[in-house]
């Protein structure tokens, strides 16, 4: 029971920490929030940051496909095989694309407030991101920092009749993508947002070159790649629907070559405005989701987070013992006894009332220790010290400096 609790205590603070960033101030993400917010990824590949942006609209699948890859026969899946073994889940394809990236994945999973933002920054305001991406991209390549290596090719492209340019990051060779970590506060040079310094992981052991690191490269599974790609334009997220349903074999199949939010995959999450509560909940109620109550923060049913998250849920919360007594049992014909287990557990399952109302509060906890306020601008100080090290000759940034967690990739029309 003690420790049926304490596993129970860690999913409350994870469906605390969703319902309470969805409680959050309603208005729209400002500038300096989203350039905030976009750094430790807006250098990515196209290709990668497509899923990353998707992906992060549904946070508990994230959080689902970190677990599920982490797991030991999981863990060493790779190409046709991994792409096999996901055929049986009911994920959207952004997230399967990215169990291709267990680093990238699992960064999502841990740091969970800052995908959700992510997410909701998306769904809310998707050419506000589109845009910030290439005002990064910009900076980076303004600092001298973007440019093609064996890693990743760096181009600029027209993308309108008035001459606009984006700046676009692809892998070197199609079939390998590198994820590059990387330091904000070096790439993009002096940050111009003193009060919202850049989101910065720092990556243990990396060895950071003018703000770069990489690692190795990852062999794409063709079959769970290359579905989508930016249409800059637009400021959409094309797709090629033929293989998008191939890879959904399991579930709805889509028509439309644009990119269309999921509210079925969203589950119980709340959104963050109520102006996403309406699209997408009129959305879910048309496809009959029943269990859906993400597009009213004011109803949301915390008991059904819970029982998502449960779900995800893979250090075994089940009972096996308690459960193979019952089925015992029930094979001895003791109906009344295994009536009387069920009621028994049912009652040992439910969370005491105080630990639910702290579980509503926000949680403090490592899973979600995205650094920010005075710890952000701590390695953002650090970067600068690093970027005035490298301009005294040394070339090199110190591992401490302010930065991003992956990265990779080019500019965008500075405005």
């Amino acid at each position: 029971m003690r420790t049926w609790l304490a596993r129970m205590g860690g999913v409350l603070m994870l469906a605390g920490t969703l319902i309470a960033s969805a409680a959050a101030d309603e208005g729209k993400f400002t500038k300096p929030q989203l350039d905030q917010m976009l750094a430790p990824i807006a250098l990515y590949p196209d290709d990668l940051l497509t899923n990353v942006l998707m992906a992060s609209t549904y946070p508990l699948d994230i959080v689902a496909a970190a677990r599920w890859r982490k797991e030991s026969a999981n863990a060493k899946l790779k190409g046709d095989a991994l792409a096999k073994a996901l055929e049986a889940k009911d994920w959207d394809p952004s997230i399967k694309a990215l169990v291709q990236f267990p680093s990238v994945l699992e960064t999502m999973s841990e740091k969970l407030d800052w995908t959700q933002k992510l997410g909701d920054a998306f769904l809310s305001q998707q050419d506000e991101v589109m845009d910030e991406i290439q005002v990064l991209r910009a900076k980076a390549d303004e600092a001298g920092n973007l440019k093609s290596n064996k890693q990743q090719t760096v181009s600029k492209q027209p993308v309108d009749s008035q001459q606009r340019e984006v700046i676009v990051i692809e892998p070197a060779n199609p079939s390998v993508v590198y994820v590059p970590e990387y330091e904000p506060a070096v790439v993009y040079g002096s940050w111009w947002y003193p009060d919202y310094p850049p989101y910065y992981w720092p990556y243990p052991g990396a060895a950071f070159v003018n703000g770069f690191f990489w690692g190795a490269g990852v062999a794409i599974a063709g079959s769970i790649w290359g579905w989508n790609h930016f249409d800059w334009n637009r400021r959409d997220i094309d797709i090629n629907v033929n293989k998008w349903n191939n890879i959904n074999a399991k579930g709805t199949k889509i028509t439309s070559n644009k990119w269309q939010h999921n509210p079925v995959h969203r589950g119980p999450v709340p959104y963050r405005d109520k102006a996403t509560r309406d699209k997408f909940g009129q959305a879910a109620r048309a496809q009959g989701n029943k269990d859906f109550r993400g597009y009213d923060r004011d109803s949301v049913d915390r008991s059904k987070i819970e029982a998502r998250l449960k779900d995800t849920d893979h250090a075994n919360v089940k009972d096996k013992g308690r459960d193979a007594a019952r089925s015992r049992d029930v094979d001895r014909g003791d109906a009344a006894k295994a009536r009387e287990k069920t009621a028994s557990r049912q009652a040992d399952r439910k969370p005491d009332r105080d630990v639910r109302q702290a579980a509503a509060k926000r949680p403090s906890s490592n899973a979600f220790d995205v650094k920010r306020g005075a710890d952000v601008k701590k390695y953002s100080d650090r970067g600068r010290s690093s970027r005035v090290a490298m301009q005294g000759g040394g070339g090199r940034a110190h591992p401490g400096g302010g930065g991003g967690r992956r990265g990779g990739g080019g500019g965008g029309r500075r405005r």
